[in-house]
Formats: C-alpha cells, sequence, structure tokens
C-alpha cells in the first residue's frame, strides 16, 4: 500500500493529505495560548477522544495567522473577528477527532521504515527531486520540536492516510466504511429533466435595422478580424549543428545495454487470496481447514466468511511483520494467520510471477540511445560546435539579415507560415511544433515582435536538442467590417442573444420556486423521469454497466459532476439548471428520495469503476459524512464561545 501512496502522490486527495501533514509541521512549537484554561478541560469530545481547550486555541490562532497571511491587502482585528474562523477551526478539529476514534477501530499499523520512506517523498525535503537531509534536519531545527515527536506527528497522519486511502485506491474498505458509504451512493432518487432550447423561444423577429446598428456598436469587438502575422519558423537543431561524427552507433548502444539491462528488470509479484477475520479463532480454525487443501468455496460456505483477491502485490505493499513469510510460501500454499489490529487474516497464494524486464529491449534501447547522444552533446566538442552556429544565428539577426539570409550561412532549415492568427491550436504551427507549452511561448514571443525583427532564441520544452526563432515578415493589423457588409450576421446575432435571455428569464423563474420548482417543472413540454443512484451515475462515468434511466440523463448531460451535486445536495421539490456547451439549458428537480437498507456486495467494484474514471474526490466528502454521522459529537459551545471572545478582545486591545 505505501508504494502505492507513492506513486498515486500526484493525485488531489493524496497531495491535500500531504499538504496538510507539512503544513502541520511549519506550525508546530506555537506555545500555550490562553493560560487560564486547563489542557485537561474538553471542548469537544468524540466517544473516548478529548480535545482540550489549549489545543483549540492553538488551533485557533494559527488559523487566524493563516487567514492574515493569505490576504492580499491588512486584515484589521474587526475584520478578521467577523470571518466564522471558529466554526472552520471546530470542524477540522471535529474531523480529526472522529479519524482517530476510526483509527482505534481499524488498528493500522505504520512500520517505522515505511514512515522514513514517506518523509524522503515530501517534495519540501528534497533538491532536484533527491532527499536532503540537510533540508530535513533544518525543517526539525525550525520546527522547534524534537525529530522523534516529527516522526510521531508523521505516523499520526499516515494512519489517517490510510483510513481514507482505501476509499481513493480501490483497496479493501473496513466494512463500517463500507455500509455507511454504500447506503448513500446506492440510495435511489426519482428526478425530473426538462430541456430549454433556446432556439424554441418565442421573441419578436422583426427588427429595426436601426437597433442592429445599435447593437453592432456596441459589440463591435465581436466582429473584429483579428491580428494576422506572416511569420518563418527558424530551426536550430543541436544534432545538425554538432556534425555526423556525434552519431550513436549501433554497437555503442548493444554494450550499454548489456551493462544496464539488469536494472530494468521488475521484481517478483504475486496473486494472493486473502481471508478476513474479526477473531482469531475462527482464523486458526480456517487456516487448518485450508492448509489441509479444502477448496476456497467449501471453506467460505463453512465459515460464512468472503474473501477477495489482491493482485500484483509487491513485498513492499505489505506490513514488515508478515510480509516476509508470504513471499516465502510456494503456489497454492497457505499463510499462518496475519493479525493487523482488530482484523485477521489468511493469504493463500495463487499465482507467483516471476521478475521480468519492465519494457522491451527495443524500448529500453530507444531510451539508451538518447542518453549516449545527450553525453555526446554535452562534450566539449559538440559544445563548441553548437556555440559556433548559435552565435552565427545571433550574429546574422543582430546584423539586421533577414531570416532567408540566415538560413542560408548556417544551413539550418526554415518553415514560413502565412496569415498566421496567434493561435496556440493552429493546425499549420501543430505540425511544426507538436509541444503545447513551446508553441505557447511562440506565440507569447511572436505577438510582441515588430515586423522585420526576430523574437529571441526558444527552447523546445520537448526536445532537448531543439530550439526556435520566429522573424515577423509582415502584420496585417486587426480590423472590424462594416456594418453593412455583416448586417445579416448581426441580426441572427442579436436575436440569438434575446432568445437567451428569454430562456435564462423562464429559467430563474423556475428554479427559484424553491421546493415548489419540481411541479413548475413538471408542466414544460417534454419532461421526462428517471430513476437513478449515485451509484450508478460512477458506473456509468467509468464505462460499465448502468441502467438505462442513467445513459439517458448522460445523454443529456455531458458533466457527471452536476448530475452527483443533484443526487447529493438538492431537496426535494427542489431544481437547478445546467447551461450546456451550444447554450441550452437542461433543468433537472429532485421528485422523490429513497434511502438503501443495506451496502452491496459490489461497493468495491463501483468505487474502483468510480476511482478509474478520475473523479475521486466525490468519494471523500461522502466519507467525511458517513464518519461524523457514526459518531456521538459533543462540543462544548459556552468554552468556545469564552474562549474566542478572550482572544479577540486581546487582540482588538493590542
Amino acid at each position: 500500500m505505501l508504494k502505492s501512496l507513492r506513486n498515486a502522490s500526484h493525485s488531489l486527495v493524496i497531495k491535500i493529505l500531504f499538504g496538510a501533514i507539512i503544513l502541520s509541521f511549519c506550525l508546530w512549537g506555537v506555545g500555550d495560548i490562553i493560560k487560564n484554561y486547563s489542557a485537561s478541560k474538553s471542548v469537544i469530545r468524540v466517544k473516548q477522544v478529548r480535545i482540550s481547550a489549549d489545543a483549540f486555541m492553538r488551533e485557533y490562532n494559527e488559523e487566524r495567522q493563516r487567514i492574515r497571511n493569505a490576504s492580499s491587502i491588512p486584515l484589521s482585528d474587526k475584520e478578521l473577528n467577523s470571518l466564522n474562523i471558529k466554526s472552520i477551526v471546530l470542524d477540522n478539529l471535529i474531523t480529526r477527532a472522529v479519524f482517530d476514534q476510526a483509527l482505534k477501530g481499524i488498528g493500522i499499523i505504520i512500520p517505522k521504515k515505511s514512515v522514513l520512506s514517506i518523509i524522503q517523498s515530501i517534495p519540501d525535503f528534497q533538491i532536484d527531486g533527491i532527499f536532503s537531509e540537510k533540508v530535513y534536519e533544518d525543517a526539525i531545527r525550525r520546527s522547534g520540536i524534537s525529530e522523534a515527536g516529527f516522526l510521531a506527528q508523521i505516523r499520526d497522519n499516515l494512519e489517517r492516510t490510510q483510513l481514507l486511502y482505501p476509499l481513493v485506491a480501490s483497496y479493501k474498505i473496513p466494512l463500517f466504511i463500507k455500509e455507511q458509504i454504500a447506503k448513500e451512493f446506492e440510495s435511489v432518487k426519482t428526478i425530473v429533466l426538462a430541456k430549454l432550447n433556446v432556439s424554441d423561444m418565442k421573441i419578436d423577429e422583426n427588427i429595426p435595422t436601426e437597433d442592429t446598428r445599435q447593437y453592432f456598436d456596441v459589440n463591435k469587438e465581436k466582429y473584429q478580424n483579428p491580428e494576422r502575422r506572416n511569420i518563418s519558423i527558424l530551426f536550430v537543431d543541436n544534432l545538425a549543428a554538432s556534425g555526423d561524427e556525434l552519431k550513436v552507433s549501433k554497437k555503442e548502444i548493444d554494450e550499454r545495454y548489456e551493462e544496464v539491462k539488469s536494472s530494468f528488470t521488475q521484481e517478483e509479484t504475486r496473486d494472493f487470496e486473502r481471508f478476513a477475520f474479526e477473531r482469531r479463532e475462527d482464523a486458526d480454525k480456517a487456516w487448518n481447514v485450508l492448509n489441509a487443501g479444502t477448496p476456497s468455496e467449501d471453506v467460505k460456505k463453512k465459515f460464512a466468511v468472503n474473501s477477495d483477491f489482491i493482485r500484483d502485490t509487491h513485498l513492499s505493499d505489505f506490513p514488515e511483520q508478515f510480509g516476509d513469510t508470504l513471499f516465502e510460501l510456494t503456489l497454492n500454499q497457505t499463510s499462518t494467520v496475519c493479525a493487523v489490529g482488530n482484523q485477521f487474516y489468511v493469504y493463500r497464494c495463487v499465482k507467483i510471477n516471476a521478475p521480468k524486464q519492465q519494457e522491451s529491449p527495443q524500448e529500453i534501447k530507444e531510451k539508451i540511445a538518447k542518453d549516449i547522444q545527450n553525453e555526446k552533446l554535452n562534450s566539449p566538442e559538440a559544445y563548441e560546435k553548437i556555440k559556433l552556429v548559435r552565435n552565427k544565428v545571433d550574429d546574422g539577426f543582430g546584423a539586421g539579415k533577414n531570416i532567408d539570409e540566415v538560413a542560408k550561412d548556417t544551413g539550418l532549415r526554415v518553415a514560413e507560415l502565412k496569415d498566421f492568427d496567434l493561435q496556440v491550436g493552429n493546425p499549420e504551427l501543430v505540425k511544426l511544433v507538436p509541444d503545447e507549452a513551446t508553441r505557447k511561448e511562440i506565440i507569447e514571443n511572436t505577438s510582441r515582435t515588430d515586423a522585420k525583427q526576430a523574437t529571441q532564441t526558444i527552447e523546445s520544452k520537448e526536445n532537448d536538442t531543439l530550439s526556435y526563432v520566429v522573424y515577423v515578415r509582415n502584420i496585417k493589423k486587426a480590423n472590424i467590417p462594416e456594418f453593412d457588409k455583416i448586417s445579416e450576421k448581426v441580426k441572427k446575432d442579436y436575436i440569438n442573444e434575446k432568445k437567451g435571455k428569454e430562456a435564462e428569464t423562464q429559467v430563474r423563474a423556475i428554479v427559484n420556486k424553491g421546493l415548489d420548482a419540481c411541479g413548475e417543472v413538471l408542466k414544460l413540454k417534454d419532461t421526462k423521469s428517471y430513476k437513478v443512484s449515485k451509484k450508478d451515475v460512477i458506473m456509468a462515468v467509468g464505462q460499465k454497466t448502468a441502467s438505462q434511466d442513467t445513459k439517458d440523463i448522460m445523454a443529456e448531460i455531458p458533466n457527471p459532476n452536476v448530475l452527483l451535486n443533484t443526487l447529493g445536495t438538492m431537496k426535494k421539490g427542489e431544481a437547478i439548471d445546467y447551461k450546456l456547451p451550444d447554450g441550452n439549458y437542461v433543468i433537472i428537480a429532485l421528485k422523490e428520495s429513497g434511502s438503501s437498507i443495506r451496502a452491496s456486495d459490489e461497493f468495491g467494484r463501483v468505487v474502483a469503476n468510480y476511482i478509474d474514471s478520475g473523479a475521486s474526490k466525490d468519494v471523500v466528502p461522502v466519507a467525511m459524512k458517513s464518519f461524523r454521522k457514526m459518531h456521538d459529537v459533543d462540543v462544548d459551545e459556552e468554552l468556545v464561545e469564552e474562549l474566542v471572545k478572550v482572544t479577540d478582545k486581546d487582540d482588538e486591545g493590542n
């Protein structure tokens, strides 16, 4: 799992969690804030978890300071006190307490080796992508806490991360979480949907010429022909400049391949069938039966237990205390009972995947060729040749030569673009410069370069051996055509805008009806009723089997988040509108809201499909909502108000 955590560190959820870890270290070390309150006096209680007055005030003051620092203008104490900082802090502390309570029930274990590994992966402790001991030690020293305390904080945050991580990485989800979230996602709701086409709006289309002319005068920029330029692009190719003697030979590639091919070999992976038990004695009995060779299906029936398959696992995916044991099993052999917190697992090895090369020999050799090429290009001999060509380019343009003359002097290639519209997606430019980031820089430089002038050298963001110089031959200024030549187009635009405003007026009148909006939607032409759940929407997003109702809705609404928002936040009778890319409107109203009695057995597959779609951010809020519902949260509101008043008053006095 921890290896997967590192691989998934680019995802939004993991970045937020790592950000929270780093931020907590940066802010650590603030002393006691309010001396008059005992640390033992609780502000928040969540079962066995207690949050003291001191802890609340520390968080409160840190949040106030964070808001001050984030503001672009200085905030007065009065302005700061008017913000709802108290609620933000309470929500954060309650969330943390709920996490801690959930962790007690699951018993997540984080080995010290894994903690250190995660620390080394945090960008704030790295220089050029490599962990720096000095940066790490400086951060510890500035934080004002010991390294032991620092590691303890990392461990706590990683435990919370592993509690959430199964929800966003398709791992086995603890039963109590699965049941709560599944009920929310499987609740079937009935919605009504109507589509308003702007073209169907009824307006008087006999528009006087004076009105269209006035519309044209107000919206002249809309009809402006953009500036265009005739340009030429000089391709400064380092490979061409450095000479044939620096090309890479097949012999060099083959020799290097023999030296490094072992480093491209993937370590052994294994597939396991995993049985999970709540009680140790059940796990021991099941192990005896499994170890005797009893088929899995018979074991599941005998002990009324489910199993799952975990595939392509590495040794590092398992806790230290039993990882080595699992990777010593022979095929179809069963492990001893493995305890993780309050859960007990028995693993059966069902497949052993031998070490293999991650890439084909051809792919490896292509990488080697590039490496050798870069080595040669960075050699003193190549540098001198490249420098000579680049100096010729700079000197030529500096002496007032045009691009044709510079190309002749250097032997470099030139491409011409006529009537170039300064658009990054210009098809002709895309053919010449495939990389979008490089094209953007070319556009920026070209747009501020005068006629008969060349841009500075623009390095390719994609190819280390290539750069460009753009020469602007001439410029066709932007212009606005005469009204008489485009009067029909102006009239059509004017009519469409009036229809659009009429459609928006009708939509607003319906949506603003509040809990009566559903009745108004049902009066519209071609209104249809659908039954749908969040789970079904997620399955549709993952391109898996979904109900016909959901498919029909998704055909009307290309953005699934709109539908998920409807199912998650709307009250019965309410309606929302969604403007389609073509300018038309869809109105969705919630007619009936059902509830799910039990968690579905296929929930894990649903979540996996959802995660594959890239929409996992919706899972986490639902998880948090479920955690909070499961735990009685007791907040001493009077004490909170008293603490906040004392701090706010002290700040205003200072």
